[in-house]
């Protein structure tokens, strides 16, 4: 089922702790990196393009992902924005459809009741755990065991990268850390090459919010 899961989902079932359903990270980051996922759902669809160092839409097909589609709502209500502010704006609803969509597959189990929208104390505990370790022996097949990437596994890879999530991701063993395997896989080498401008700007908006919010 990982494989079913949306880049945004992986992000949060990496990141949530599994028995407290608490993320493991900054939840400003985490939402930061599930809105740039949303972004690189709209980019891998073929919905947008990059021209001229800008993402626009490129084909009328009506993206699936709620975190995309709100994404594309907000660009087109807004395209006078940059993807720095797509980013901000749409981080609370990617981060809520995302654990949306993972309690929807039956991977977490909301506890707690939201006050006014809020989240307060709701929890996520993973009820997942089969899918949340098939997601891991996936990202170390690549990272530890030299694995080519798939194009949506290197798009993963690439954001838990810049938005400085990489303790979510499984490390190496011994002397096998994935530091070099990561950094080539998140600069663009081999696989993540293919995905090209879209996902070059993406980060780049990705990492001028982390750094200006001083996570």
């Amino acid at each position: 089922m990982t494989e079913d899961l949306t880049i945004g989902e992986q992000i949060v079932l990496l990141a949530l702790d599994e028995e407290t359903g608490t993320l493991r990270e900054a939840p400003l980051r985490v939402s930061l990196a599930v809105s740039a996922a949303a972004l690189l759902e709209l980019s891998l669809s073929g919905y947008l393009t990059e021209r001229d160092g800008a993402l626009v839409v490129a084909g009328a097909s009506t993206p699936v992902d709620p975190a995309a589609v709100a994404m594309a709502e907000h660009m087109q209500s807004h395209p006078e924005e940059t993807p720095r502010e797509w980013l901000l704006a749409v981080r609370e609803q990617a981060l809520d459809t995302a654990y949306q969509g993972l309690s929807e597959k039956g991977l977490v189990r909301e506890q707690g009741r939201r006050v006014l929208g809020a989240f307060g104390s709701v929890k996520y505990p993973v009820t997942g755990l089969s899918e949340l370790v098939a997601l891991r022996g996936r990202l170390a097949a690549v990272l530890a065991q030299g694995q080519d990437p798939d194009e949506r596994t290197a798009a993963l890879i690439t954001v838990l990268h810049h938005a400085g999530l990489q303790a979510v991701m499984p490390q190496g063993a011994g002397a096998e850390a994935p530091e070099y395997r990561l950094a080539a896989i998140a600069e663009g080498q081999g696989t993540a090459a293919a995905l090209g401008d879209a996902i070059r700007t993406t980060v780049a908006a990705l990492t001028a919010v982390i750094v200006s919010s001083a996570l």
